[in-house]
C-alpha cells in the first residue's frame, strides 16, 4: 500500500498487486469482482484493505468510461453506475479501480470533502475531474490532488483514434493522459497536485491490462477520519 495523504484529517493512497489471496493472473490483491476472480477472494481482498485503511465501510463504483458523479450523502445510498464518487462522511473509504487509467483523488481542505475518479481516455477527454470539482463547489485554491500510479504517454498506444482537441496531446500513435489532466489542473487554477512517475506497464507492482490483458485491478482510496 502507497499512501500519500495522511495527516489528521484524511488517509489517501494506493494498493498494489500484493498482500491479498486471489491466485493465478489475479496474485494476489485484486480487487475487482468484474474481471473473472473468485467473488469471494476479492470481498476477501477488500476486507484486507479495509482493515489496513481502518476505514468502517469502503465504496467502489461500477465504472463505465464516462462523466457520471454520484454524491454519497448515506452509507445507505445506492450507487449507481458511475466514474466519480464524492463525500463528505467520515470513515468511508472511496475507491477507484485501475489497471492503467489514472486514479484521481482529490481533497478539499475547506469543505471536508473528497473525491475519487476514475479517468481513463473517456473521462480525460470529458474532463470528468473539472465536472467533479464544480460539482463538490470548490475553490482551486483549497484542493490536493493526487493521481496515482497508471500507463504513461510513452506505452500508451492507441493508434490513430482522432481526440478532436486533445491530439495535441498524442505524439504519433501515443497518447498522454498525464499531460492532458495535467494541463486541465493548471487552467483550473489548483496548484497543489502530485502525479506518480510509475507507469503500470512498465512496473509488475501493478496491474496492467494494456500488459496482461486477462488481469486484476488495484485502487486508490481517499478516507476522511
Amino acid at each position: 500500500m502507497l499512501v500519500c495523504i495522511e495527516n489528521n484529517d484524511v488517509l489517501a493512497g494506493f494498493s498494489t498487486k500484493k498482500g491479498g489471496v486471489s491466485s493465478g493472473v489475479y496474485e494476489s490483491l485484486n480487487l475487482a469482482t468484474h474481471v473473472g476472480d473468485d467473488k469471494q477472494n476479492v470481498l476477501e481482498n477488500r476486507e484486507i484493505l479495509r482493515r489496513k485503511i481502518g476505514a468502517k465501510k469502503l465504496i467502489f463504483m461500477d465504472q463505465i468510461h464516462c462523466d457520471e458523479i454520484f454524491e454519497v450523502l448515506s452509507l445507505d445510498d445506492e450507487i449507481p453506475p458511475c466514474d466519480a464518487l464524492i463525500t463528505s462522511l467520515k470513515n468511508v473509504a472511496l475507491c477507484v479501480l485501475v489497471a492503467d487509467c489514472l486514479p484521481v483523488l482529490i481533497y478539499d481542505k475547506f469543505q471536508g470533502k473528497i473525491a475519487a475518479i476514475h479517468a481513463g481516455r473517456a473521462g480525460v477527454t470529458l474532463q470528468i475531474v473539472t465536472k467533479t470539482i464544480k460539482k463538490m463547489g470548490s475553490k482551486a485554491i483549497n484542493l490536493k490532488v493526487v493521481v496515482g500510479a497508471n500507463i504513461s504517454g510513452k506505452c500508451y498506444d492507441i493508434g490513430n483514434l482522432d481526440l478532436g482537441e486533445f491530439n495535441k496531446f498524442k505524439n504519433g500513435v501515443k497518447f498522454d493522459m498525464n499531460a492532458a489532466l495535467k494541463c486541465e489542473l493548471d487552467s483550473l487554477g489548483v496548484r497543489d497536485y502530485e502525479f506518480s512517475d510509475i507507469c503500470t506497464h512498465c512496473d509488475e507492482r501493478f496491474f496492467s491490462y494494456r500488459r496482461d490483458g486477462v488481469t486484476g485491478r488495484f485502487c486508490g482510496f481517499i478516507c476522511l477520519k
